[in-house]
């Protein structure tokens, strides 16, 4: 009976955390290309019928066009004003979405943009320690901790603490949502 479990577990994990996202970026990417191509229609008749790499160069065109899209949005988000209204959105999708700042630092952390605020840290309880991560520093010497607890670490307790009590350990913030999931297994990699 338990391997059935285990088996509509892994069936129903592949599903969700990779077929879905798979098939939505398709999805929404197949939609940008035939927009991109609608709006650049008017040239398709003065473009050759060759192909390269097997790929029509009408096709290759549009491709190009969603990249240089891409990458002036990009640009603008790096400018203040954007950063400004980004920041407002992040902080109402945080709101609205459960999980969602620990899904976009997971995400950051993947592509090298870790959050650089975000500190592990131990802190010490009679005699006891204690997994957490810095969430901020105020100037009054205390800091918002957030203490995640298996088996996702999406959840747990958020206390404010003098900085005074706590250990920074020198580890990214995944790793000790790695080590929550895993129930504490690793754990000595911390100290």
């Amino acid at each position: 009976m338990d391997w059935k479990k285990t088996f509509i577990n892994r069936v129903f994990k592949g599903l969700f955390l990779f077929m879905v996202p798979v098939i939505l970026l398709i999805f929404v990417f197949e939609k940008a290309v035939n927009i991109v191509q609608n709006i650049i229609s008017p040239i398709r008749e003065i473009l050759p019928e060759e192909r390269i790499f097997g790929i029509g160069v009408f096709t290759l065109i549009s491709l190009f066009t969603i990249l240089l899209i891409c990458y002036v949005f990009g640009f603008l988000a790096e400018r203040k004003k954007i950063k400004v209204l980004l920041k407002l959105i992040d902080e109402v999708f945080s709101l609205i979405i459960p999980g969602y700042t620990v899904m976009k630092s997971r995400a950051n952390e993947a592509i090298g943009l870790e959050e650089q605020n975000w500190n592990s840290v131990l802190i010490g309880d009679d005699g006891d320690w204690k997994i957490g991560i810095e969430v901020s520093k105020r100037a009054d010497g205390l800091s918002m901790v957030f203490f995640p607890e298996p088996p996702d670490g999406k959840s747990g307790e958020l206390k404010l603490i003098p900085q005074s009590k706590l250990k920074p350990l020198d580890m990214p913030a995944s790793k000790i949502m790695t080590i929550i999931r895993k129930y504490g297994k690793d754990m000595d990699e911390l100290l």
